[in-house]
């Protein structure tokens, strides 16, 4: 048995220092205090101290956890890897999961609602990518593919236009075809797929300009046309970047 010779309260609000046959011996909070009815010449047993620390150590992972949620949503998978970081054990971690849950601090549904409306918000990321990004963060597939489900259509054909644009102005310099892919590529690579991809490259109304496409052949055979020593070679090259042979021909043998 020990007695209770000391409680010191500490300058952080609701702690409390507890001393035990003149020693300090650990901390608690205040609902810790009045929980086990904590006082000064009580004694304790091994036991009783023992519990009063798993409840120290559970109330403060459940603090902690409180703590890390204060400053955004989190999926259960990050709150469990946060304490567990935090050297927390199996037992507080689970009861802090379970409380968190029951007083809705805690739903995976709820935060992959909110993380699509602010990336469709914030981003330009596709379906996709926000799937992926979901996963990552530990949601469960039917609960991501329930979300994905409910993503309101127009807004995600606005901001694959939007994107498009953006992709359109950064290829200028490109034959109109290689511009057509260019925006293909980055609108899958952002996530979006073939049906909304192809509907937000209808939408920007893109028209090939014959005398520019010409300036911009002529202009791309006399910057690389040093680096073969075939034509076949340059022909080749210059087909890759979306010109077609006919075209590319044509201006060669008018240079000849």
């Amino acid at each position: 048995m020990a007695k209770i010779t000391k409680i010191q309260a500490q300058k952080r609000k609701g702690r409390y220092n507890i001393y035990l046959d003149g020693k300090y011996a650990f901390p608690v909070a205040e609902t810790t205090l009045i929980e086990f009815r904590l006082m000064k010449d009580v004694e304790l047993t091994d036991q009783q101290v023992a519990e009063i620390e798993h409840r120290e150590n559970v109330n403060k992972a459940y603090g902690d956890a409180v703590n890390y949620l204060s400053y955004q949503l989190r999926t259960e998978k990050e709150i469990k890897e946060y304490l567990y970081k935090k050297e927390y054990h199996k037992d507080a971690v689970e009861f802090t999961l379970e409380k968190l849950r029951n007083l809705h601090y805690l739903d995976d549904a709820s935060y992959a609602k909110s993380f699509i409306t602010d990336q469709l918000r914030m981003t330009a990321n596709g379906p996709k990518i926000i799937e992926q990004k979901l996963f990552q963060k530990g949601v469960p597939d039917n609960i991501i593919q329930d979300s994905l489900f409910d993503i309101d259509q127009d807004t995600l054909l606005e901001n694959a236009v939007e994107f498009a644009k953006k992709q359109a102005r950064k290829q200028k310099r490109a034959s109109f075809q290689q511009m057509l892919t260019k925006i293909r590529q980055s609108l899958y690579q952002k996530g979006f797929n073939s049906e909304i991809t192809n509907e937000a490259i209808k939408k920007l109304d893109l028209e090939v300009d014959e005398d520019e496409e010409l300036d911009k052949l002529k202009k791309m055979i006399e910057k690389v046309q040093h680096r073969y020593d075939t034509q076949a070679k340059l022909i080749n090259y210059l087909m890759t970047k979306g010109y077609h042979y006919d075209e590319i021909k044509r201006v060669l043998d008018a240079n000849n």
